[in-house]
């Protein structure tokens, strides 16, 4: 689930998988990027070290190539390889798009790559941006980069640095990398939110985002609902452990459309159920609730409570609780009976601050040798 995010430094040899490059300044026999084995390896996929089957093993990749400067989407098929003991982003040679005939001769030695790569096991699509010291749109970008990596050819990189380098940069509107810094508005779009489309659209001057991109968000979005109900299973182990609840279960373990997570049994005997509303962002991003959801908050039987888990990734969340919700919106629910006939609501997108949450912030730590997804 983590984003499996990086940085490389090009050298007169990766841009040989360029055909311009390749034929004005070549630079030995290479065409490809080479990727760091540190990098691409022992640190975003581990499998790829296990012994392969067959000899140079190559893993077809489908590479999306943004810029240099405000170029869009270029989507090309190529491979990850190995040849003897690097790894490389290797196949035909790219060649610049008829639309712009120029666009790749500007990279020089010490422009950079900055790699997004997905799949579980092994890479399976890269969004790569490229940097170029040349344009003016990537300038301020560039800089930044040489001033936090003086050393060194690849590294790993955190979203929030990327974010910091953008604020810093302030490249044009457009640029995209800009793209990389939305998962928040990408996760509410993906569960259907209103704010997250709106936001992306703006932001993104109308283009908005890809068929892909857009499936690849929705993965990540269930991916972090899975990760966050596996978070509060092991808490409410712990609580029962403590003595704090009686008793629990995981409903949606095995009812993948129940109206809630999971089912309580307080201390003192009593029922509550719960939903875990899991989210990559802060605790501010709204709450998704279905039609079928908020009828039961209201009408229960039992206490209708929400457990937002925020800012989720590989080391754990944080956590707050609002204690049944159905209180809150008893009058949303009345507002549905003025829709016209046959006219029905299927979801809603609620701000937090809306609900009663409690004040306390519950940290949930993944424990020494355990993995979030």
């Amino acid at each position: 689930m983590p984003r499996k995010l990086a940085l490389k430094r090009l050298t007169a040899s990766d841009l040989t998988l360029f055909k311009w490059h390749l034929q004005h300044h070549p630079a030995g026999r290479q065409k490809g990027f080479n990727l760091d084995t540190k990098i691409l390896v022992d640190r975003l996929y581990p499998q790829l070290g296990e012994p392969a089957l067959i000899p140079q093993p190559r893993f077809p990749l489908d590479l999306y190539l943004y810029g240099p400067g405000l170029a869009p989407a270029n989507n090309l098929q190529r491979k990850i390889l190995k040849q003897q003991k690097n790894w490389r982003l290797n196949g035909e040679l790219i060649y610049n798009p008829v639309e712009n005939p120029e666009l790749y001769n500007v990279l020089v030695p010490g422009d950079y790559a900055l790699f997004e790569f997905s799949g579980d096991v092994t890479p399976t699509t890269a969004n790569v941006v490229l940097i170029s010291c040349a344009l003016t749109a990537d300038a301020g970008i560039h800089a930044e980069l040489v001033r936090r990596f003086p050393d060194g050819s690849m590294w790993v990189l955190e979203e929030s640095l990327i974010q910091e380098v953008l604020a810093r940069a302030m490249p044009p509107a457009g640029h995209p990398l800009y793209d990389w810094t939305e998962t928040s508005f990408l996760e509410d779009a993906a569960l259907g939110g209103a704010i997250g489309i709106e936001a992306i659209n703006s932001r993104r001057g109308g283009r908005g985002i890809s068929p892909e991109d857009f499936m690849r968000s929705r993965r990540n979005a269930e991916a972090t609902g899975v990760a966050g109900e596996e978070l509060l299973n092991a808490w409410l182990e712990g609580e029962q452990r403590a003595g704090c609840i009686q008793a629990f279960e995981w409903t949606a373990s095995v009812n993948a459309v129940a109206p809630y997570d999971f089912r309580i049994i307080d201390a003192d005997g009593g029922g509550r159920v719960v939903d875990a509303k899991s989210t990559v962002g802060g605790f501010s991003n709204p709450v998704h609730l279905s039609l079928t959801e908020l009828m039961v908050a209201v009408h229960g039987p039992e206490p209708y409570d929400i457990y937002r888990l925020y800012e989720v990734g590989e080391s754990g969340a944080k956590m707050r609780v609002a204690r049944n919700i159905g209180q809150s919106l008893r009058n949303t629910l009345a507002a549905l009976s003025a829709l016209p006939e046959g006219v029905t609501v299927d979801g809603f997108s609620i701000r937090p601050g809306y609900l009663d949450f409690l004040e306390e912030e519950i940290p949930l730590i993944v424990a020494s040798g355990e993995e979030l997804l």
